[in-house]
C-alpha cells in the first residue's frame, strides 16, 4: 500500500499532466506547482480516508439499503412481491455486486423469481472435426439462446429477459 506522501506525488504528477501544453510553467518553485501540490495532497488524503473507511465497512448498513438498491438498479424489475425483508434485500445487493454473467448467474437470477433454469442451450460453432450431419452455426444462430425452465408461468419471463439479459441475444424460453 502506498503512503500518503507517495500518493500525493502520484496525484501531483497526474495533475501536472492535465495542464495544457505550453500554457503553464510546471517547474517546482512556481505558484502553480504549489497549488498543484496542495490539490494533490487533498486528493491523496481523500483517497486514503476512503480506503480506510471501506476497509472498516464489511457489510451493507441497513440504513443505506435504498441507496445501494438505486445504485445497482434494484429492486428487481419484474418481481411481484415487493415485501422482501431487509436481510433478503441486502443479500440481493451482495449477489448483484459479486456475480458476473454466466449460466450460474442466470440460474440464481431466475430463482429469485421462482423459475428453475434447467439448461441454457446455445448453438456451438462449427468445427472441422464435427461430422457432416452436425448443425451449422450461422450468423442467425450466433446470438440465439434457448432456456429450458420450470415454473416459468409464475414469473413474467419477457420482462426478465428484457431487463436482465444482454440486448443482442435472442432468448427463447421453453417450459421443460
Amino acid at each position: 500500500m502506498m503512503t500518503l506522501d507517495q500518493s500525493t506525488l502520484l496525484y501531483a504528477s497526474v495533475l501536472r499532466q492535465l495542464l495544457p501544453v505550453g500554457g503553464y510553467d510546471t517547474s517546482a518553485n512556481t505558484n502553480i506547482a504549489i497549488d498543484i501540490y496542495a490539490h494533490a495532497k487533498l486528493l491523496a488524503q481523500t483517497d486514503f480516508d476512503g480506503k480506510r473507511l471501506l476497509s472498516v465497512i464489511h457489510d451493507i448498513p441497513p440504513e443505506l439499503i435504498s441507496e445501494y438498491e438505486r445504485e445497482y438498479g434494484l429492486p428487481l424489475n419484474c418481481s411481484f412481491d415487493d415485501d422482501r425483508s431487509i436481510e433478503e434485500r441486502i443479500n440481493i445487493v451482495k449477489w448483484v455486486r459479486s456475480h458476473i454473467f454466466g449460466t450460474e448467474y442466470y440460474r440464481q437470477l431466475l430463482s429469485f423469481f421462482g423459475v428453475e433454469l434447467i439448461n441454457l442451450v446455445k448453438p456451438k460453432p462449427m468445427q472441422c472435426t464435427d461430422p457432416c450431419t452436425a448443425p451449422v452455426n450461422t450468423e442467425q444462430l450466433r446470438y440465439k439462446i434457448k432456456l429450458l425452465v420450470k415454473n416459468s408461468n409464475t414469473a413474467n419471463m419477457s420482462c426478465i429477459i428484457e431487463s436482465y439479459f444482454p440486448a443482442f441475444l435472442q432468448i427463447d424460453p421453453v417450459e421443460a
